[in-house]
Protein backbone atom coordinates (compact mmCIF):
# COMPACT_ATOMS: atom_id res chain seq x y z
CA UNK A 1 0.00 0.00 0.00
CA UNK A 2 1.07 3.72 -0.47
CA UNK A 3 2.40 5.73 2.27
CA UNK A 4 1.60 9.01 0.99
CA UNK A 5 -1.28 10.78 -0.12
CA UNK A 6 0.06 11.52 -3.17
CA UNK A 7 -2.05 12.03 -6.70
CA UNK A 8 0.89 11.89 -8.87
CA UNK A 9 -0.14 8.83 -10.52
CA UNK A 10 -3.89 9.95 -11.54
CA UNK A 11 -2.73 13.25 -13.06
CA UNK A 12 -0.04 11.24 -14.87
CA UNK A 13 -2.56 9.00 -15.66
CA UNK A 14 -4.28 12.18 -17.86
CA UNK A 15 -1.20 12.59 -19.61
CA UNK A 16 -0.82 9.15 -20.67
CA UNK A 17 -4.71 8.74 -21.63
CA UNK A 18 -4.30 5.28 -19.38
CA UNK A 19 -8.06 3.91 -17.98
CA UNK A 20 -6.10 0.70 -16.55
CA UNK A 21 -4.89 2.16 -13.56
CA UNK A 22 -5.51 -0.15 -10.22
CA UNK A 23 -7.76 1.42 -7.64
CA UNK A 24 -6.63 -1.00 -4.73
CA UNK A 25 -3.24 1.37 -5.71
CA UNK A 26 -4.95 4.20 -4.04
CA UNK A 27 -5.32 3.69 -0.22
CA UNK A 28 -8.84 5.42 0.99
CA UNK A 29 -7.67 8.55 2.48
CA UNK A 30 -6.07 8.81 -1.48
CA UNK A 31 -9.75 8.70 -3.27
CA UNK A 32 -11.54 10.63 -0.62
CA UNK A 33 -9.18 13.28 -1.12
CA UNK A 34 -9.41 13.34 -4.98
CA UNK A 35 -13.00 13.00 -5.05
CA UNK A 36 -13.19 16.06 -2.53
CA UNK A 37 -10.61 17.76 -4.99
CA UNK A 38 -12.55 17.57 -8.12
CA UNK A 39 -10.66 14.72 -9.41
CA UNK A 40 -13.15 11.97 -8.78
CA UNK A 41 -14.33 11.80 -12.57
CA UNK A 42 -10.96 11.28 -14.04
CA UNK A 43 -10.05 9.07 -11.30
CA UNK A 44 -13.37 6.59 -12.27
CA UNK A 45 -12.48 7.50 -15.93
CA UNK A 46 -8.65 6.51 -15.28
CA UNK A 47 -9.68 2.87 -13.03
CA UNK A 48 -12.17 1.98 -15.74
CA UNK A 49 -10.61 -1.03 -16.98
CA UNK A 50 -9.76 -2.33 -13.41
CA UNK A 51 -12.17 -5.14 -12.78
CA UNK A 52 -11.43 -5.09 -9.31
CA UNK A 53 -12.34 -1.47 -8.80
CA UNK A 54 -16.20 -1.86 -8.28
CA UNK A 55 -15.68 -4.30 -5.36
CA UNK A 56 -13.82 -1.46 -3.00
CA UNK A 57 -16.05 -0.34 -0.64
CA UNK A 58 -15.49 3.15 -1.92
CA UNK A 59 -16.79 2.35 -5.46
CA UNK A 60 -19.91 3.50 -5.15
CA UNK A 61 -18.07 7.34 -3.87
CA UNK A 62 -16.35 7.24 -7.01
CA UNK A 63 -19.41 6.46 -9.95
CA UNK A 64 -21.39 8.96 -7.62
CA UNK A 65 -18.89 11.63 -8.07
CA UNK A 66 -18.82 10.73 -11.80
CA UNK A 67 -22.20 10.61 -12.54
CA UNK A 68 -22.72 13.97 -10.72
CA UNK A 69 -20.08 15.86 -12.85
CA UNK A 70 -21.86 14.21 -15.66
CA UNK A 71 -25.01 16.08 -15.02
CA UNK A 72 -23.62 19.01 -13.76
CA UNK A 73 -21.69 19.16 -16.95
CA UNK A 74 -24.96 18.94 -19.04
CA UNK A 75 -26.72 21.44 -17.08
CA UNK A 76 -23.83 23.64 -17.70
CA UNK A 77 -23.60 23.58 -21.16
CA UNK A 78 -27.40 23.72 -21.27
CA UNK A 79 -27.08 27.09 -19.95
CA UNK A 80 -24.36 28.06 -21.97
CA UNK A 81 -26.06 27.57 -25.12
CA UNK A 82 -29.34 29.13 -24.09
CA UNK A 83 -26.94 31.99 -22.94
CA UNK A 84 -25.24 31.93 -26.07
CA UNK A 85 -29.04 32.23 -28.17
CA UNK A 86 -30.11 34.87 -26.28
CA UNK A 87 -27.03 37.07 -27.04
CA UNK A 88 -26.95 36.16 -30.85
CA UNK A 89 -27.52 39.36 -32.89
CA UNK A 90 -27.37 41.37 -29.77
CA UNK A 91 -23.98 41.50 -28.69
CA UNK A 92 -20.66 40.79 -30.02
CA UNK A 93 -19.85 37.31 -30.25
CA UNK A 94 -18.80 35.98 -26.53
CA UNK A 95 -15.34 34.24 -25.85
CA UNK A 96 -15.91 31.33 -23.65
CA UNK A 97 -12.99 31.36 -20.40
CA UNK A 98 -11.40 28.71 -18.40
CA UNK A 99 -12.96 25.39 -17.99
CA UNK A 100 -16.28 26.43 -20.21
CA UNK A 101 -13.61 26.53 -23.17
CA UNK A 102 -11.15 24.00 -22.42
CA UNK A 103 -13.45 21.33 -20.77
CA UNK A 104 -15.04 21.14 -24.49
CA UNK A 105 -11.59 21.71 -26.37
CA UNK A 106 -8.95 19.62 -24.88
CA UNK A 107 -10.34 17.42 -22.22
CA UNK A 108 -11.30 13.98 -23.97
CA UNK A 109 -14.68 14.37 -21.86
CA UNK A 110 -16.12 17.83 -20.81
CA UNK A 111 -17.54 16.23 -17.37
CA UNK A 112 -13.86 15.83 -16.28
CA UNK A 113 -13.02 19.41 -15.72
CA UNK A 114 -15.17 20.40 -12.67
CA UNK A 115 -16.59 24.16 -12.94
CA UNK A 116 -18.23 26.43 -10.24
CA UNK A 117 -19.40 29.00 -12.58
CA UNK A 118 -19.85 29.97 -16.58
CA UNK A 119 -16.98 32.43 -17.51
CA UNK A 120 -17.69 34.64 -20.95
CA UNK A 121 -15.62 38.02 -21.80
CA UNK A 122 -17.35 40.31 -23.65
CA UNK A 123 -16.60 43.78 -24.58
CA UNK A 124 -16.93 46.73 -22.37
CA UNK A 125 -19.73 48.19 -24.61
CA UNK A 126 -21.52 44.93 -24.37
CA UNK A 127 -21.24 44.36 -20.47
CA UNK A 128 -25.10 45.85 -19.73
CA UNK A 129 -26.73 44.05 -22.73
CA UNK A 130 -25.35 41.16 -21.56
CA UNK A 131 -26.05 41.69 -17.98
CA UNK A 132 -29.43 42.57 -19.13
CA UNK A 133 -30.21 39.41 -21.17
CA UNK A 134 -29.20 37.42 -18.38
CA UNK A 135 -31.64 39.00 -16.15
CA UNK A 136 -34.23 37.68 -18.39
CA UNK A 137 -33.21 34.05 -18.49
CA UNK A 138 -33.84 34.61 -14.60
CA UNK A 139 -30.59 35.25 -13.23
CA UNK A 140 -30.03 37.79 -10.51
CA UNK A 141 -27.24 39.08 -8.53
CA UNK A 142 -27.97 37.66 -4.85
CA UNK A 143 -25.29 39.87 -2.88
CA UNK A 144 -24.78 43.70 -3.04
CA UNK A 145 -20.73 44.37 -3.83
CA UNK A 146 -19.41 48.01 -2.59
CA UNK A 147 -19.56 50.34 -5.69
CA UNK A 148 -15.22 50.49 -5.18
CA UNK A 149 -14.98 47.06 -5.88
CA UNK A 150 -17.41 46.96 -8.90
CA UNK A 151 -15.74 49.81 -10.14
CA UNK A 152 -11.84 47.86 -10.27
CA UNK A 153 -13.50 44.14 -10.75
CA UNK A 154 -12.33 42.71 -14.25
CA UNK A 155 -15.90 41.27 -13.98
CA UNK A 156 -19.49 42.29 -12.44
CA UNK A 157 -21.15 40.90 -9.43
CA UNK A 158 -21.41 37.09 -10.32
CA UNK A 159 -24.72 36.32 -11.61
CA UNK A 160 -26.83 33.29 -10.49
CA UNK A 161 -30.01 31.30 -11.70
CA UNK A 162 -31.89 29.93 -8.93
CA UNK A 163 -33.59 27.01 -10.62
CA UNK A 164 -30.17 25.65 -12.24
CA UNK A 165 -27.93 26.82 -9.88
CA UNK A 166 -25.74 27.94 -11.84
CA UNK A 167 -23.11 30.85 -11.61
CA UNK A 168 -22.49 33.23 -14.58
CA UNK A 169 -19.44 35.96 -14.07
CA UNK A 170 -19.26 38.63 -17.16
CA UNK A 171 -15.55 39.73 -17.77
CA UNK A 172 -15.10 43.06 -18.82
CA UNK A 173 -11.01 41.74 -18.39
CA UNK A 174 -9.00 38.96 -17.82
CA UNK A 175 -7.82 40.11 -14.78
CA UNK A 176 -8.48 43.63 -12.31
CA UNK A 177 -6.69 46.45 -12.22
CA UNK A 178 -5.11 45.99 -8.94
CA UNK A 179 -3.73 42.76 -10.11
CA UNK A 180 -0.48 41.49 -9.69
CA UNK A 181 -0.50 40.94 -13.57
CA UNK A 182 -2.65 44.12 -14.43
CA UNK A 183 0.18 45.77 -16.42
CA UNK A 184 1.71 42.95 -18.24
CA UNK A 185 1.79 43.30 -21.74
CA UNK A 186 0.14 39.79 -22.60
CA UNK A 187 -3.39 40.46 -20.99
CA UNK A 188 -3.52 44.01 -22.26
CA UNK A 189 -6.28 44.57 -24.81
CA UNK A 190 -4.08 44.45 -28.00
CA UNK A 191 -2.73 40.83 -27.40
CA UNK A 192 -6.12 39.98 -26.36
CA UNK A 193 -7.97 41.17 -29.87
CA UNK A 194 -5.20 39.45 -31.49
CA UNK A 195 -4.96 36.48 -29.43
CA UNK A 196 -8.70 35.67 -30.01
CA UNK A 197 -9.96 33.05 -32.50
CA UNK A 198 -13.51 31.83 -34.00
CA UNK A 199 -14.66 28.55 -32.66
CA UNK A 200 -18.16 27.26 -31.96
CA UNK A 201 -20.04 25.34 -29.09
CA UNK A 202 -23.14 23.44 -29.97
CA UNK A 203 -22.83 24.50 -33.01
CA UNK A 204 -23.22 28.42 -31.77
CA UNK A 205 -20.17 30.60 -32.87
CA UNK A 206 -18.29 31.81 -29.93
CA UNK A 207 -14.71 33.36 -29.27
CA UNK A 208 -11.89 31.33 -27.39
CA UNK A 209 -8.47 32.04 -26.54
CA UNK A 210 -5.35 31.03 -28.74
CA UNK A 211 -4.33 27.91 -26.96
CA UNK A 212 -0.84 30.31 -25.77
CA UNK A 213 -3.07 33.03 -24.36
CA UNK A 214 -4.99 30.03 -22.41
CA UNK A 215 -1.64 28.57 -21.35
CA UNK A 216 -0.71 31.94 -20.19
CA UNK A 217 -3.63 32.46 -18.24
CA UNK A 218 -4.53 29.42 -16.98
CA UNK A 219 -1.28 29.26 -15.23
CA UNK A 220 -1.47 33.06 -14.17
CA UNK A 221 -4.86 32.64 -12.87
CA UNK A 222 -3.40 29.95 -11.07
CA UNK A 223 -0.71 30.95 -9.32
CA UNK A 224 -2.39 34.22 -7.56
CA UNK A 225 -3.56 32.10 -4.88
CA UNK A 226 -2.52 28.58 -3.29
CA UNK A 227 -6.08 26.56 -3.02
CA UNK A 228 -6.03 23.47 -1.06
CA UNK A 229 -9.50 22.24 -2.57
CA UNK A 230 -9.14 23.08 -6.17
CA UNK A 231 -5.58 23.64 -6.48
CA UNK A 232 -4.92 20.37 -9.26
CA UNK A 233 -7.27 21.88 -11.54
CA UNK A 234 -5.51 24.16 -13.38
CA UNK A 235 -2.51 21.30 -13.42
CA UNK A 236 -4.83 19.05 -15.27
CA UNK A 237 -6.18 21.94 -17.62
CA UNK A 238 -2.62 22.29 -18.68
CA UNK A 239 -1.51 18.57 -18.71
CA UNK A 240 -4.73 18.36 -21.35
CA UNK A 241 -3.69 21.69 -23.04
CA UNK A 242 -0.24 19.87 -23.94
CA UNK A 243 -0.97 16.84 -24.36
CA UNK A 244 -3.91 18.01 -27.32
CA UNK A 245 -3.22 21.37 -28.76
CA UNK A 246 -1.46 21.97 -31.88
CA UNK A 247 2.18 22.96 -31.36
CA UNK A 248 2.13 25.90 -29.44
CA UNK A 249 4.14 28.85 -30.58
CA UNK A 250 6.60 28.72 -27.90
CA UNK A 251 8.92 32.07 -29.17
CA UNK A 252 5.39 34.30 -28.86
CA UNK A 253 5.14 32.87 -25.48
CA UNK A 254 8.59 33.67 -24.81
CA UNK A 255 8.42 37.19 -26.08
CA UNK A 256 5.11 37.87 -23.91
CA UNK A 257 6.82 36.74 -20.56
CA UNK A 258 9.52 38.97 -20.88
CA UNK A 259 9.74 41.96 -18.00
CA UNK A 260 6.43 40.35 -17.07
CA UNK A 261 5.11 39.08 -13.36
CA UNK A 262 3.30 36.23 -15.01
CA UNK A 263 6.66 34.56 -16.16
CA UNK A 264 7.25 33.63 -12.44
CA UNK A 265 4.18 32.18 -12.20
CA UNK A 266 4.09 30.14 -15.51
CA UNK A 267 7.57 29.11 -14.54
CA UNK A 268 6.51 27.73 -11.28
CA UNK A 269 3.48 25.56 -12.78
CA UNK A 270 5.79 24.09 -15.89
CA UNK A 271 8.46 23.31 -13.69
CA UNK A 272 6.45 21.87 -10.58
CA UNK A 273 4.41 19.57 -13.36
CA UNK A 274 8.08 18.76 -15.14
CA UNK A 275 9.49 17.50 -11.78
CA UNK A 276 6.73 14.78 -11.52
CA UNK A 277 6.69 13.66 -15.16
CA UNK A 278 3.21 14.98 -15.39
CA UNK A 279 3.90 16.37 -18.96
CA UNK A 280 6.92 16.06 -21.33
CA UNK A 281 8.42 19.10 -22.60
CA UNK A 282 11.74 19.96 -24.17
CA UNK A 283 14.35 21.04 -21.56
CA UNK A 284 15.50 24.37 -24.04
CA UNK A 285 12.14 25.79 -23.03
CA UNK A 286 12.05 24.91 -19.56
CA UNK A 287 15.30 27.30 -19.56
CA UNK A 288 14.27 29.73 -21.54
CA UNK A 289 10.89 30.08 -19.27
CA UNK A 290 13.42 30.04 -16.38
CA UNK A 291 15.54 33.29 -18.05
CA UNK A 292 12.30 35.26 -17.73
CA UNK A 293 11.42 35.31 -14.14
CA UNK A 294 13.53 36.88 -11.67
CA UNK A 295 12.04 35.36 -8.62
CA UNK A 296 13.08 31.74 -8.35
CA UNK A 297 16.28 30.59 -6.77
CA UNK A 298 16.85 26.71 -5.68
CA UNK A 299 15.41 27.25 -2.16
CA UNK A 300 12.53 29.24 -2.68
CA UNK A 301 11.31 27.16 -6.06
CA UNK A 302 11.42 23.75 -3.86
CA UNK A 303 9.81 25.48 -1.34
CA UNK A 304 6.70 26.33 -3.70
CA UNK A 305 7.09 22.90 -4.65
CA UNK A 306 6.92 21.47 -0.91
CA UNK A 307 4.06 23.46 -0.37
CA UNK A 308 1.92 21.78 -3.51
CA UNK A 309 2.74 18.63 -2.45
CA UNK A 310 1.59 18.57 0.55
CA UNK A 311 -1.39 21.03 0.04
CA UNK A 312 -2.67 20.37 -3.07
CA UNK A 313 -1.45 16.94 -3.97
CA UNK A 314 -1.51 15.31 -0.99
CA UNK A 315 -4.29 17.57 0.92
CA UNK A 316 -3.23 18.04 4.30
CA UNK A 317 -5.25 19.61 6.46
CA UNK A 318 -3.75 23.40 7.78
CA UNK A 319 -3.11 23.65 11.23
CA UNK A 320 -3.01 26.36 14.06
CA UNK A 321 1.15 27.56 13.23
CA UNK A 322 0.78 26.28 9.69
CA UNK A 323 -3.07 28.13 8.77
CA UNK A 324 -4.30 29.29 5.96
CA UNK A 325 -2.72 32.67 6.44
CA UNK A 326 0.55 31.93 6.65
CA UNK A 327 0.78 29.49 3.71
CA UNK A 328 -0.62 32.78 2.26
CA UNK A 329 1.85 35.12 3.12
CA UNK A 330 4.61 32.46 2.48
CA UNK A 331 3.36 32.20 -0.83
CA UNK A 332 2.71 35.57 -1.98
CA UNK A 333 6.14 36.47 -0.80
CA UNK A 334 8.16 33.95 -2.73
CA UNK A 335 6.41 34.91 -5.69
CA UNK A 336 7.65 38.59 -5.71
CA UNK A 337 9.78 39.91 -8.11
CA UNK A 338 13.22 40.82 -7.10
CA UNK A 339 16.34 38.39 -5.56
CA UNK A 340 15.49 35.47 -4.28
CA UNK A 341 17.18 35.48 -1.26
CA UNK A 342 15.15 38.78 -0.53
CA UNK A 343 11.89 37.09 -0.67
CA UNK A 344 12.82 34.07 1.57
CA UNK A 345 13.87 36.83 4.07
CA UNK A 346 10.35 38.49 3.59
CA UNK A 347 8.19 35.13 3.85
CA UNK A 348 10.20 34.49 7.02
CA UNK A 349 9.50 38.30 8.35
CA UNK A 350 5.81 37.95 7.31
CA UNK A 351 5.47 35.05 9.69
CA UNK A 352 6.89 37.08 12.78
CA UNK A 353 3.72 37.42 14.74
CA UNK A 354 4.99 40.78 16.28
CA UNK A 355 6.44 42.41 13.19
CA UNK A 356 3.68 45.68 13.17
CA UNK A 357 5.51 46.71 16.24
CA UNK A 358 9.11 45.54 14.68
CA UNK A 359 7.92 47.61 12.02
CA UNK A 360 8.67 51.14 14.07
CA UNK A 361 12.18 50.32 14.89
CA UNK A 362 13.40 49.11 11.93
CA UNK A 363 12.52 49.69 8.08
CA UNK A 364 11.89 47.04 5.35
CA UNK A 365 12.26 49.67 2.36
CA UNK A 366 15.70 49.69 3.90
CA UNK A 367 16.51 46.49 4.75
CA UNK A 368 15.87 45.73 0.96
CA UNK A 369 17.66 48.26 -0.18
CA UNK A 370 21.05 47.55 1.83
CA UNK A 371 20.70 43.69 0.49
CA UNK A 372 20.95 45.49 -3.05
CA UNK A 373 23.74 47.36 -2.05
CA UNK A 374 26.04 44.64 -0.45
CA UNK A 375 24.95 42.47 -4.02
CA UNK A 376 24.28 39.61 -1.72
CA UNK A 377 24.12 36.51 -3.95
CA UNK A 378 19.93 35.76 -4.52
CA UNK A 379 19.99 32.41 -5.78
CA UNK A 380 19.66 30.53 -2.63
Amino acid sequence: MPTTASLTPLLRAAWQDRTNLSLEDFHDEQIRWAIESGLGPLLRRSTAADPAARRSPLWALVEGADLTARVNAEEQQSALAEIIVACEGRTPTLTLLKGMSICTQHYPEPHLRPMRDIDILVDQSAVPVVEALLRQLGYYQPAAYPPEWLAGSHHIAPLFHPGKAIWVEVHRALFSADSEVSSDRVFGPGCLRSEVSSSECQGRPVNRLSDELQFVYIATHWALELRRVGGMIAMLDLIYLLRNASALRWERIFDWLNGSVASTYVYLLISYLDRHKLIDIEPSILRELFTRQRSFGRTNLAILHALLDRYALDGREFGWLVNTRNVDRVWRSLLLPGPPSWNILLALWNLLPYRSTLMGSLSLSAVKARLRQTGRPDGL
